[in-house]
């Protein structure tokens, strides 16, 4: 309930359209034991005007246990997941408020704009179609439905829906987007630099337009030949990704649990965890893991792999969350204890959550993609004994480049790779782990290489093939086809949909950013790499 002092003074705050104001007092009057949506909604904008978007996902959290029907609480929620990386679970409540209000122009942006930031380009540019429909004179929606095309290569159109962008709202940030996407669609980079350069001088641009602008700034400024120019526009997005999400010097989480697996690994006697386990309903006929590291060629070699008939697949979901919790709080000692009624526990929840994903495994070979799933491989070893492990390696230069580069959804681990040192000691810890799981763990695993998987693409497919058990033929080489209708959620999407390409060297023009985390990378550059 809201007190009648409270509710006299919030009126005159929101009257005044003083959100600040309102944002405080009902901080105020929920500190004193007062309880209602509003005043968790109140307090939840504030938060999200000082930056604390966590903390408004938690207050708008308490707002929906009052109201969870609501649909603006529904997608100011959403909304606030965005900017904590909680896109699947965004998007989740951006169609809960439109299942109650199909007209709610904010729900359907904000899906869209989930959904581009979680790489479903095509699930978004329907989602801008329908804001285009219900607002059709404001430009939000044709820039939004504009970069989707153009990154879909659909370019003519996405020229025209630009245009109309341009005409509704020349000086608005997602037109300049827009329009900069179109640039570089059509290879114009100078004019992308133009765009993009009057987009970051906007007042008012948020910081997660002014990360993807500065991305996409270094990107044209690498065409371009202006190397020094681009790292300095890469350096920059993350710089403004790591204030988004954490202090500058946080420490590396993600790092010391990667670190913590690999000592526990270490300390397992010979034999630990090698123990048969039962069949499971809903469980595949085949089971392979494909792991490795971001921007090693996992998704490349995910869509290869979907072109066999009998071969399904899942990018990156938390397949194993329920069996990495217990492998987080108990360590992987405890893997070994782990009696037969709870490893069949975790082994039906696996497949179940498999299922719940959409994806029919019955009689198929099922792909469970994952580049950071090395840190799993000790689950695995125990949980799916069976199973075939795919492990990607690439030269760690192009991979450390790479992730530094690219913009990603925030993860403890994304967070890694706001600069190059930490990218390299995380990288570096990755590989050891998984190293030391192949020598020590009872795995069946094959090594991919990047590198050579895109200079002899017949024979080193027809290799993988065998070792998973699977019919290799010439129609594997068309997975850019295959790509094109599937959903790619991934920053490899827009690649792999096109013909194969040989993305390797990519770290040379950076080669002097690159030498002060050499001493970690080196380990780890393949002998053939090193002249490629």
């Amino acid at each position: 309930m809201i007190s009648a002092t409270t509710q006299r003074d919030l009126n005159a705050a929101l009257r005044s359209n003083d959100m600040g104001r309102a944002g405080h007092l009902a901080e105020e009057a929920i500190a004193r034991g007062e309880s209602h949506e509003t005043l968790y909604s109140l307090a939840a904008q504030r938060r999200r005007q000082s930056g604390d978007n966590r903390g408004a996902v938690a207050l708008y959290g308490r707002a929906l246990e009052l109201a969870p029907d609501n649909p603006g609480i529904l997608a100011a929620t959403g909304d606030a997941m965005r900017y904590t990386g909680q896109l699947k679970e965004a998007v989740v409540l951006f169609d809960r408020a439109l299942a109650r209000d199909p007209l709610m122009i904010a729900a359907w942006y904000g899906r869209a704009l989930a959904l581009e930031a979680e790489g479903a380009l095509e699930e978004a540019q329907r989602s801008y179609i329908h804001v285009t429909a219900l607002a059709p004179d404001t430009a939000a929606g044709f820039a939004g439905l504009a970069s989707m095309q153009a990154q879909l290569g659909e370019v003519a159109e996405a020229r025209r829906n630009a245009e109309r962008a341009q005409a509704l709202g020349p000086a608005e940030s997602g037109t300049m987007m827009a329009l900069a996407r179109c640039e570089i669609a059509d290879g114009q980079h100078e004019r992308a630099v133009a765009w993009l350069r009057a987009l970051l001088k906007l007042p008012m641009l948020t910081t997660e337009d002014a990360i993807l602008a500065l991305g996409l700034l270094g990107d044209s400024l690498d065409k371009l030949g202006m190397t020094d120019e681009a790292f300095d526009s890469y350096e920059r997005a993350n710089a403004r990704f790591a204030g988004a999400h954490a202090e500058p010097n946080a420490p590396p989480v993600a790092l010391r649990a990667i670190e913590a697996i690999d000592t526990g690994v270490a300390a397992l006697a010979p034999g630990a965890l090698a123990r048969p386990v039962g069949a499971v309903p809903l469980e595949a006929a085949g089971h392979v893991f494909l792991l490795g590291y971001p921007r090693s060629g996992t998704t490349l070699t995910e869509q290869i792999l979907a072109t066999i008939p009998g071969v399904v697949s899942l990018e990156e979901a938390p397949t194993l969350a329920t069996a990495e919790k217990y492998l987080t709080t108990n360590g992987v000692p405890a893997l070994a204890a782990l009696g037969d009624d709870d490893v069949m526990q975790l082994r039906t929840e696996y497949w179940a959550r498999v299922a719940a994903a959409g994806i029919d495994v019955a009689g198929k070979t099922f792909i469970d993609m994952d580049p950071l799933k090395g840190a799993a491989l000790p689950l695995i070893a125990r949980l799916f004994p069976d199973a075939k492990v795919v492990v990607m390696h690439r030269d760690p230069r192009d991979v450390v480049w790479s992730c530094f580069r690219r913009n990603f959804i925030y993860s403890p681990a994304t967070y890694e790779f706001t600069s190059l040192p930490r990218a390299a000691r995380h990288y570096n810890a990755v590989m050891t782990l998984i190293r030391r799981c192949l020598e020590t763990l009872p795995l069946t695993a094959y090594t991919l290489r990047y590198e050579e998987l895109v200079r002899d693409f017949d024979e080193t497919t027809r290799a993988l093939c065998a070792f998973l058990g699977l019919a290799w033929s010439p129609d594997l080489r068309a997975f850019g086809k295959t790509a094109r209708t599937r959903t790619i959620r991934t920053a490899s999407g827009p690649q792999v949909r096109q013909a194969l390409f040989d993305g390797s060297g990519q770290w040379r023009k950076y080669a002097h950013y690159l030498e002060p985390v050499m001493p970690l990378l080196e380990p780890w550059i393949e002998p053939q790499s090193n002249g490629a």
